[in-house]
């Protein structure tokens, strides 16, 4: 069957000489794997800039789901990264979504919140003038809604904070699962969308305590390397 949709261009690998695979999140029929043939060819249309991570679009697309690579008739770009102020620091930031959005969407799954958010996200990107350096922290937070396991807040004055029943509790002890009284600090001002200065060793250990808690809530992001320049970033 043909559609239209609005989608966000994940990842992609080299095909053959002149094509790619391209994982691209849709809105009518979720995360999708498409054969685009050509693009690296310089006689094309389609330009490979419309696949890099994150960009924006509009596609006509083909979808028979006996087939695991389907087929992109058409797609054009609503938004992406022209030359803008921070224009580094937001492909770095762009490519960490893409990354965590390739690991933890389904195939076939279509999520119309879900693809609202990571939307919207995006959308904020490309507009900001300023960045948060939160913004990475923030959004694997505010990800965790979609998923099912945003930290509760019902027990947000107490002192630590509990990765693997993503509750905040009274118990210090040395565990992997549990995120020290500063940086559980930290986490809470996040979490109630208060302005909070996060030095940067600090926010490196809570990206990878929200990598953790990813993890414990069947979210496996292991392999990933984006956020390794996450945490380089100030």
């Amino acid at each position: 069957m043909k559609y239209k949709s609005r989608a966000i261009a994940l990842t992609y690998i080299k095909h053959g000489e002149s094509s790619i695979i391209s994982r691209i999140f849709t809105e009518e029929k979720g995360l999708q794997s498409f054969i685009v043939k050509g693009v690296r060819s310089k006689k094309t249309k389609k330009k490979i800039s419309y696949f890099e991570p994150l960009r924006l679009l509009n596609i006509n697309a083909k979808f028979n789901e006996k087939n695991s690579l389907q087929y992109l008739e058409d797609v054009t770009i609503i938004e992406g990264f022209g030359l803008t102020k921070n224009k580094m620091h937001k492909n770095f930031i762009a490519f960490f979504i893409a990354e965590i959005g390739s690991k933890v969407l389904q195939e076939n799954d279509p999520n119309k919140m879900l693809f609202e958010f990571i939307w919207e996200t995006s959308a904020s990107l490309y507009r900001a003038e300023n960045i948060s350096s939160n913004f990475a922290l923030k959004y694997l937070l505010n990800l965790s809604r979609f998923l099912g396991f945003y930290p509760s807040k019902t027990e947000i004055t107490k002192p630590f904070f509990n990765l693997e029943n993503g509750c905040f509790s009274e118990e210090k002890a040395v565990s992997k699962i549990i995120i020290g009284k500063q940086r559980s600090v930290y986490l809470k001002a996040l979490i109630n969308n208060q302005p909070i200065t996060i030095p940067k060793n600090e926010k490196s250990k809570l990206l990878k305590d929200l990598l953790c808690y990813y993890k414990l809530h069947h979210y496996n992001l292991d392999g990933i390397t984006s956020h390794v320049i996450i945490e380089s970033l100030n």
